[in-house]
């Protein structure tokens, strides 16, 4: 069994490497992609106009639809706007890398 023992650094360099050996160490981002699962009718767009968007969901307990904000990523559907955060609750959206896999599929209920 072979050990490894730390070599020793001067006092002014053991704090850049700390910090330099800290970013390499960092834990790993969490997955924060997206997916459409039926997405031929959606087109994702950023915000960055002066016009007021509104998302057209109400977010729950919310008597109110709510704007979308500049420099914010959104859907565009056929006649609807979502928020990602709504297209997340509502389904459009998902997390789930293997959606795909996911899916029920509908057999067609042919007769013999």
């Amino acid at each position: 069994m072979t050990e490894e023992f730390p070599i020793d650094q001067p006092a002014e360099s053991q704090s850049t490497a700390i910090t330099t050996t800290s970013s390499f160490r960092a834990s790993p981002q969490p997955d924060t992609r997206l997916y459409i699962p039926n997405h031929e009718n959606w087109q994702a767009r950023i915000k960055a106009d002066t016009e007021k968007i509104y998302c057209y969901s109400k977010l729950p307990g919310e008597d109110f639809f709510h704007l979308i904000l500049n420099g914010e990523i959104y859907l565009i559907g056929e006649t609807e706007k979502y928020c990602l955060r709504c297209a997340l609750r509502l389904g459009i959206a998902t997390q789930d890398r293997l959606f795909w896999q996911n899916r029920v599929l509908k057999r067609s209920s042919s007769k013999l």
